[in-house]
């Protein structure tokens, strides 16, 4: 089973400026994930997919591979992973003649990713037969809506946590599928089970708050 480990790293960001070379906990943001895939037992190559050059040179240096720099047109603000994911696997397998079978999405923003949670989705995505493996949280509470103006409650009746139906929201750190659903357009398929994950590695850095809350837990945790 040939595992590849796709993280997504380019250089524009308008919430933080060149977020993924950000110092977190004494090392460059990107870097976590990076050191998580290379520790994980499932995954034989980790791979950076950057429009920049900083990225890349940082990227190289804490051990991932970068073997080609991402096409400015699956660089801009508007477009999704789908095409990015495509395009890294294509130009793997045009470049080395070997099929891969799983492709890992890593989001570089998710420096709290263990190597455990994702040795743990590709088991899942091999053991349970699915096309696509998501990271998850139990993320169960009473929730609302805004409809037309007016909150609608999204539960039937009101009950402690612990007593209502369970809810679960993708934290974005690991998608796991295999290469046979990966196209331009789509990298899930439609048969997709969740791995859920400690809440700690549900933290995505999208602020200078949540890079605050980041460094705490790492250092906590050290």
């Amino acid at each position: 089973m040939h595992v590849v480990t796709i993280i997504p790293a380019r250089g524009g960001s308008k919430s933080i400026p060149l977020k993924n070379l950000r110092e977190v906990a004494g090392k460059p943001l990107i870097a976590w994930v990076i050191e998580a895939s290379l520790q994980a037992k499932s995954v034989a190559r980790t791979v950076v997919s950057t429009d920049h050059a900083g990225i890349a040179e940082t990227a190289r240096a804490f051990g991932a591979e970068v073997p080609f720099m991402r096409p400015e047109h699956l660089a801009g603000d508007e477009v999704t992973l789908d095409p990015v994911i495509y395009h890294a696997v294509e130009t793997l397998e045009q470049a080395d003649g070997v099929p891969i079978d799983v492709a890992l999405t890593i989001q570089p923003t998710c420096p709290l990713l263990s190597p455990a949670s994702i040795d743990n989705a590709v088991r899942e995505l091999i053991e349970g037969g699915w096309d696509s493996v998501l990271s998850a949280r139990n993320d169960t509470h009473l929730r609302w809506r805004l409809i037309d103006g007016q909150y609608v409650p999204m539960f039937e009746a009101r009950a402690n946590r612990q007593q209502l139906p369970p809810e679960f929201t993708e934290t974005g750190s690991c998608f796991a599928s295999h290469r046979r659903v990966i196209t331009p357009n789509d990298r899930l398929g439609e048969n997709i089970g969740l791995v859920i994950t400690p809440d700690e590695e549900a933290v995505d850095i999208d602020t200078e708050l949540d890079l605050r809350l980041a460094e705490v837990i790492i250092q906590n945790n050290r």
